[in-house]
């Protein structure tokens, strides 16, 4: 069988000095998937460029004549899973939780590397009067559990 690492080199031998940043591949018995970015967000003729790419790649196993193989960009109701994904949602509302199980939502104002910045506003009441307090929390990634997009249809 193919193994993961193998994908994951292919894939960032096209990826080269481009935009595009691998986020994850994902094996199952006959099952590729692979998921990629970029800042601008990735185009349908880049994901099928990939999966061309992938396949043509000396197979001397013929994994890909028993496997499916798919190429795509993460749905927004996955997880964030490497920093580039975070970078590119800056500005925007998140929830996350932490490997102790706290959850926080708020908006992510900075991104790099080594972790991120949250900034939550919550609200309590107080002597029959809301009360918000604002906080800026910073998180390393080896510390979160999950962050997702909170998605929001208003205007």
């Amino acid at each position: 069988m193919v193994a993961k690492e193998k994908i994951e080199s292919i894939v960032n031998k096209w990826i080269g000095s481009s935009e595009c940043f691998l986020v994850e591949v994902k094996t199952a018995p006959s099952k590729v998937s692979v998921f990629i970015d970029k800042p601008t967000g990735i185009a349908l003729d880049e994901c099928s460029s990939l999966n061309k790419f992938i396949t043509h790649e000396p197979d001397p196993e013929g994994f890909w004549e028993t496997h499916e193989l798919e190429v795509s960009s993460p749905g927004m109701e996955q997880p964030l899973k490497v920093f580039q994904q975070y970078l590119r949602r800056v500005g925007r509302e998140i929830k996350v939780v932490t490997i102790q199980g706290i959850e926080h939502k708020g908006i992510l104002k900075f991104a790099d590397k080594n972790g991120f910045e949250l900034f939550e506003t919550t609200s309590r009441k107080e002597n029959k009067k809301k009360v918000l307090t604002e906080m800026l929390h910073h998180f390393e990634y080896h510390k979160i559990k999950e962050t997702k997009l909170i998605l929001s249809f208003k205007n």
